[in-house]
C-alpha cells in the first residue's frame, strides 16, 4: 500500500543506494514528500562562461602603473636624434640578432621548445678572396662571449667564430648589426627574456604539481566524491531542498482570518511542522549514520600486510573525517531551517503586501460616509474594481461604545500574534538538535573496544544566531509590522466616518427614559423624535456589516446592531409614551366631561349644592375651551400615531373616535343650565339668609349656655366645668366654620357680607372664661413651686415675668366677664405675690454681700441665709414688712460693687500718678520747645484731668463721681497717651545724654 500512495516515492528522491539496509527509514518521512515544481535543465553549463565581457578601458590608475614601468631602466629607449641618419633610414630592413649562447641542458632544450624565441639573424659567408687587400697588421680587438663563441673586431672588418664556424663581416655592417641589436635587447621584452624564460617554465611546473596535489586533497578530502558518502550526501541535499521549496505554515490566499482563527491555524501548524522535522531530523541520522558505516569500512580496507599503527592512523583520520562530515550535514540542515524560515516570513510579507496594495485611499474612504451623488460614484468605481477579486487576509470587529470607537482585536493584538508566530516557528526549528551533539554517533566516532576520548563540536550549527543576527529577516518581520500598521491607519480612518453615529449613541444611552416618562411633553417633542429616531434606524440599516480595506477585513456588525437597538429602544419608549399620554389625555378629558355631566344633571336643594351648581356652572363655562383645545392636541397625537403607524391598542382609537360626541353633549348641557342660571341664583340667596338666620339662633343658645353661673362659679366643680366649655367650644368650632361658609359664598357671588358680630363676641367671651379656669389652676401649681424653691434656686426673671402675665390677665378678666367670684380669689392671690415681688427681688440681688446680710439682721432681728431662705419662710419670719430698710441695703450693693471694680482697674491712680510725674516737666518752656508734639499730648490729658477733678469737687458722693457715665474710657484714653508721652521723653533724654558724653 506504500508504493501506492504518492507520499510512497519520496524514497526514489533520496538517490539510489547499494544496499537495501539505507533505503529502508526513508518511507518514516510522508510528510515531507510533496509536489516539488521541476527545474528546467541547463543544456549548455559553459554558455555563461563563452558570453561576450565588454573590456573597459584602462582605468587611470592603471595608466598611471603604466608609466611607472616606462620609467624602468629595462624599458627605456634613448630618444630619436633631431636629424635622421642612416640607421633610421635602414630600419625596416631585416634585422638579424647574434645568436645566443647555447646551454647543454637538455631538459632547458625541451623546455625551450615550446616557447616562441626569434631565430638568429643570418650571417654571410667570409670569403678571404672577396675582401679587399689588407694592409700593415691593424690592431685586433676580440671579444669574448663564451669558451666556444667570440668575435675579432678589426678597423675593417669583423670576423665571428662559432665553434668550427667563422664568419666574416664588414665593420660597418657589424656595427649597424649591432647598434640594432643593442636596441632590440633594450626592449622589455627582450632585456627580461632571460629571467622570464626560466620563471615560465618553473611556473609551469609548479601550477602542474600543484594542480596534480589539489586533485589529490580534493579525491582525498572532499565528501562528495567520496563512493560511499556522495550518494548520502545528495540524498540529504534533496530532502533539505525538498523541505525548501515546500515550505511549512502556508497561509490560503482566498481567505480571511480573525485573529483567533489564525493564532489555532499557526499553532496547528507548527505541531505538524514540527513533527515533520522531527522525522526529517530522524531519517537525516539514519542516512548519516549508514553512510558513516560505509564509510568507516571503506577506511578500514587496508592491504594484510599493514601494520597495526596505520590502522590506528586511519581510524584516527576516519574519526575527524567523520565530525567534519557531520558538521557539514548539520550546516545543510540548518541552512534548511533557515531558509524555511525566511521563506515563511517572506511568503506571509508577499501575501500582506498584495493585499495592501488593494487598500483605498481616504477620499474614498471618507466618501463611504456620505449618500452625496460624488460619493456613490466612488462607491461604485471602487466595487467594480480588482478589490473584490482579493480576500482580506484578517478580520477586525468595529466596536462602539458610548466613550470611543475601537477595534478588537486591536492592532497591537495582530502585532503580538503574528510576532509570536514568529518567535514559534524559530523556536521550533530551533529545537532541531544538531548531530553533532547527538550520542548515537559516539559509537561511528569511536570503535569499540576504544577508550579514546573524541572532541566534538558542541555547536555544530549555531542556529539561534543566525535567525538573530539576520537583517533580512529583521526586515521582513518589520515589514509585516509597518504593514499592519499601514492597514490600521486605514481602518482608523474609516473608524472616523463613525463619528457622528457614535454622537447619537452617546445621546441615546444617556437618555434617562424613567426621567423621560415623568416630564410633560407636547406634541412637537413626539413629532420630532418620531423623525429622528426612525431616521437614526434607516442610517443604522444602511450600514454595511462588512468592509474591504486592503488586508484588513471590518466588521461592523456589532455597531449596527447596537446603532438598531439603541434608535429602537428609544422609539419604542417614545411610541409607548406617545400612546399612554394619548390615552390618559383622553381619559382625563371624558372623566371630565362626565363628572361635570353628573354634576349639572344633579338635584339641588342646599345652600352649598346651590353655590357649587353655580360656581361650577361659571367653570365649566371656561373649561369647555379648553377641552376642546385639550381635544386638539389628542386629534394631533393620534394623527402622528397614524402617520408614523405606532401600534395602539384598538380600544384606545375607539375612545378618541366618540371623544367628540361627548364634548358636544357636554356644551348642550351647559348651554341648558345657563338658561336655568337666574333661577337658581335667587333660590341660593333664598336659602343663603335661611342659612344666617339660623346660625345668629344657634348663636344665642350657645351663649346662654356660657353666661350658666355655675361655670363662673369659684367652688364648682373644675372637671365638670372643663367638659361644659369642651362641648361649647365644638359648638362654636361648628358655628364659626358655617359663618364662615356663608361669608365665602358672599363674596364669591359678590353679595353684602355678614359681619356676625354677635359671633365673635360669643368666642372672646369663651376665651376669656377658658383663661380665667386655666389660670387659677396654673397660678396654684406656680405658687406651690415658689413656697417650696429657696431665693438661691428661684430665677427672678421668670418669677417676675409669670407674676406680671398673671396680673395682666386678670384685667382681661375683669373687663371681658360678667361679675363672678373667681375672677376676685385670682386677683387676690396674684396682688399678694405682686406686693411680695420686690423683697424678693432685693433679697436675690447678686451684689449682696456679708456686710449687707448682717445688716439686714440687725434690722429684721434674726440670721438670713440665701442658701435656705424661702418664701415661705420669709412669711414665717414676717420678713416683707422690712421692705423698705431691704430695698435700701440692696440698692447701696450695686454702687459699692462698681466703685470696687473701678478701684480694681486701678485707671484713676495710674492717671494721677503719671500726670504728676509729667507736669513739672511739660511746664518748662525748653521741653515744650524741644517736644512739641508730645507737649499738645500732654496738654490735652491735662485740660481733662483738670475738667474730671472739677466735676469731683461738685459731686461729694464717691460712688455717683465714680460711677458716672464716660469716665472709665476718658481715664484709659489718657493713661494711653501718657504712656506714649512717657516713651518719647525718655527716649529725648537718653540721645540728649550720649550727646553730652
Amino acid at each position: 500500500m506504500a508504493s501506492s500512495s504518492p507520499r510512497g516515492a519520496l524514497p526514489s528522491l533520496v538517490g539510489q543506494r547499494s544496499d537495501s539496509d539505507s533505503r529502508e527509514p526513508l518511507h518514516k518521512l510522508p510528510a515531507l514528500q510533496r509536489s516539488v515544481p521541476s527545474r528546467p535543465p541547463i543544456i549548455d553549463p559553459q554558455a555563461v562562461l563563452k558570453r561576450h565581457v565588454k573590456q573597459k578601458e584602462p582605468s587611470l590608475p592603471h595608466l598611471k602603473v603604466r608609466e611607472q614601468m616606462n620609467r624602468f631602466p629595462g624599458w627605456y629607449t634613448e630618444p630619436a636624434p633631431s636629424k635622421p641618419t642612416d640607421q633610421e633610414q635602414r630600419r625596416h630592413e631585416p634585422v638579424h640578432m647574434p645568436p645566443l649562447p647555447s646551454t647543454k641542458n637538455a631538459s632547458d632544450q625541451q623546455g625551450s621548445k615550446n616557447v616562441a624565441s626569434t631565430p638568429p639573424p643570418p650571417r654571410p659567408r667570409f670569403s678571404i678572396k672577396s675582401f679587399p687587400q689588407l694592409g700593415p697588421a691593424p690592431q685586433i680587438e676580440l671579444r669574448k662571449y663564451s669558451s666556444t663563441e667570440y668575435i675579432f673586431i678589426h678597423n675593417k672588418a669583423v670576423f665571428s667564430v662559432c665553434e668550427d664556424d667563422i664568419k666574416f663581416q664588414s665593420l660597418e655592417c657589424w656595427q649597424n648589426y649591432n647598434e640594432i641589436h643593442s636596441k632590440l635587447r633594450r626592449i622589455p621584452f627582450f632585456a627580461r627574456y632571460k629571467m622570464w624564460k626560466p620563471f615560465y617554465v618553473w611556473r609551469t611546473k609548479i601550477r602542474a604539481k600543484k594542480i596534480c596535489l589539489a586533485k589529490q586533497s580534493l579525491q582525498k578530502y572532499l565528501f562528495i566524491l567520496s563512493p560511499s558518502l556522495s550518494s548520502a550526501l545528495m540524498d540529504i541535499r534533496k530532502m533539505c531542498c525538498q523541505i525548501t521549496e515546500t515550505g511549512f505554515c502556508h497561509m490560503k490566499k482566498q481567505h480571511t482570518y480573525t485573529l483567533q482563527e489564525f493564532q489555532d491555524t499557526k499553532i496547528k501548524q507548527l505541531q505538524e511542522a514540527s513533527k515533520d522535522l522531527e522525522k526529517f531530523h530522524e531519517l537525516v541520522k539514519e542516512v548519516t549514520v549508514c553512510a558513516c558505516g560505509h564509510y568507516r569500512l571503506e577506511t578500514e580496507a587496508c592491504p594484510d600486510g599493514e601494520k597495526k599503527i596505520v590502522s590506528e592512523i586511519n581510524m584516527f583520520f576516519f574519526s575527524s573525517r567523520i565530525i567534519h562530515l557531520i558538521r557539514l550535514i548539520d550546516c545543510l540542515v540548518a541552512t534548511t531551517l533557515h531558509s524555511s524560515v525566511v521563506n515563511t516570513v517572506a511568503e506571509m510579507l508577499t501575501l500582506l503586501q498584495v493585499q495592501a496594495g488593494q487598500t483605498p485611499s481616504d477620499a474614498i474612504i471618507q466618501s463611504w460616509s456620505h449618500d452625496s451623488t460624488a460619493a456613490e460614484k466612488e462607491m461604485k468605481k471602487f466595487a467594480d474594481s480588482e478589490a473584490l477579486h482579493f480576500h482580506p487576509v484578517f478580520m477586525s470587529e468595529l466596536m462602539l461604545d458610548t466613550n470611543s470607537l475601537t477595534y478588537k482585536p486591536s492592532e497591537e493584538n495582530f502585532q503580538d500574534a503574528v510576532a509570536d508566530f514568529i518567535e514559534r516557528f524559530k523556536n521550533m526549528v530551533m529545537s532541531v538538535k544538531a548531530l553533532s551533539t547527538d550520542p548515537v554517533f559516539d559509537s561511528v566516532i569511536r570503535p569499540e573496544g576504544d577508550k579514546k576520548v573524541v572532541k566534538k563540536d558542541e555547536n555544530a550549527h549555531p542556529l539561534e544566531d543566525i535567525l538573530k543576527n539576520d537583517g533580512h529577516l529583521k526586515s521582513i518581520t518589520n515589514s509585516i509590522q509597518e504593514l499592519l500598521w499601514f492597514a490600521f491607519a486605514a481602518a482608523e480612518v474609516y473608524s472616523n466616518t463613525f463619528e457622528r453615529f457614535q454622537l447619537v449613541y452617546r445621546e441615546n444611552e444617556s437618555l434617562d427614559l424613567d426621567a423621560l416618562h415623568k416630564q410633560d411633553h407636547d406634541v412637537a417633542f413626539f413629532e420630532k423624535a418620531l423623525t429622528l429616531y426612525p431616521s437614526q434606524h434607516e442610517e443604522a440599516t444602511r450600514i454595511q456589516q462588512e468592509r474591504r480595506l486592503g488586508l484588513l477585513l471590518v466588521d461592523t456588525r456589532q455597531l449596527k446592531e447596537k446603532l438598531q437597538s439603541s434608535s429602537l429602544r428609544c422609539l419604542n419608549v417614545i411610541n409607548h409614551m406617545l400612546t399612554q399620554l394619548a390615552k390618559r389625555k383622553v381619559d382625563t378629558i371624558m372623566a371630565e366631561v362626565s363628572e361635570a355631566e353628573v354634576k349639572l344633571g344633579l338635584h339641588r336643594s342646599t345652600t352649598a349644592e346651590l353655590a357649587d351648581f353655580l360656581t361650577f356652572l361659571d367653570e365649566i363655562e371656561n373649561s369647555i375651551g379648553e377641552l376642546k383645545k385639550e381635544q386638539e392636541t389628542v386629534s394631533k397625537m393620534y394623527n402622528l400615531i397614524n402617520v408614523h403607524a405606532v401600534p395602539t391598542p384598538l380600544e384606545d382609537v375607539v375612545r378618541f373616535a366618540t371623544l367628540e360626541t361627548f364634548i358636544d353633549s357636554l356644551e348642550r348641557i351647559t348651554a341648558d343650565a345657563v338658561e336655568e342660571k337666574d333661577s337658581t341664583m335667587q333660590r341660593f340667596c333664598s336659602s343663603l339668609q335661611m342659612d344666617i338666620k339660623e346660625l345668629n339662633n344657634e348663636d344665642m343658645k350657645i351663649r346662654l349656655k356660657l353666661l350658666d353661673p355655675q361655670i363662673l362659679d369659684i367652688d364648682a366643680n373644675s372637671s365638670h366645668v372643663r367638659q361644659q366649655l369642651r362641648e361649647i367650644q365644638v359648638s362654636i368650632e361648628d358655628l364659626k366654620s358655617k359663618a364662615s361658609c356663608c361669608v365665602s359664598y358672599q363674596r364669591n357671588f359678590k353679595m353684602e357680607v355678614t359681619t356676625f358680630e354677635s359671633l365673635e363676641q360669643l368666642m372672646s367671651m369663651f376665651k376669656l372664661t377658658q383663661l380665667l379656669w386655666d389660670s387659677l389652676e396654673q397660678w396654684d401649681c406656680l405658687q406651690s413651686g415658689w413656697q417650696q424653691s429657696t431665693l438661691e434656686q428661684l430665677d427672678m426673671e421668670q418669677f417676675t415675668s409669670q407674676v406680671n402675665k398673671y396680673s395682666k390677665c386678670i384685667s382681661q378678666l375683669e373687663e371681658g366677664l360678667p361679675p363672678n367670684s373667681s375672677v376676685p380669689c385670682l386677683k387676690e392671690k396674684v396682688e399678694v405675690m405682686m406686693h411680695r415681688l420686690p423683697v424678693i427681688t432685693d433679697l436675690h440681688n447678686p451684689h449682696m454681700k456679708p456686710k449687707h446680710w448682717k445688716t439686714l439682721k440687725s434690722l429684721v432681728g434674726t440670721s438670713l441665709n440665701v442658701n435656705e431662705l424661702t418664701i415661705a419662710a420669709l412669711e414665717e419670719l414676717n420678713i416683707f414688712q422690712y421692705a423698705k430698710e431691704i430695698h435700701e441695703v440692696s440698692e447701696q450693693a450695686p454702687g459699692e460693687v462698681s466703685v470696687e471694680t473701678i478701684i480694681s482697674k486701678d485707671e484713676w491712680l495710674t492717671c494721677q500718678r503719671n500726670w504728676l510725674s509729667l507736669e513739672s516737666m511739660f511746664m518748662a518752656p525748653d521741653i515744650q520747645r524741644q517736644l512739641p508734639t508730645e507737649s499738645d499730648m500732654f496738654l490735652k490729658v491735662d485740660n481733662s484731668w483738670k475738667k474730671l477733678m472739677a466735676k469731683v469737687k461738685r459731686m461729694p458722693n464717691a460712688f455717683d463721681a465714680a460711677t458716672q457715665s464716660g469716665l472709665l474710657e476718658t481715664l484709659q484714653e489718657n493713661n494711653t497717651l501718657l504712656n506714649e508721652i512717657q516713651k518719647c521723653l525718655e527716649a529725648y533724654l537718653e540721645s540728649k545724654r550720649v550727646m553730652d558724653q
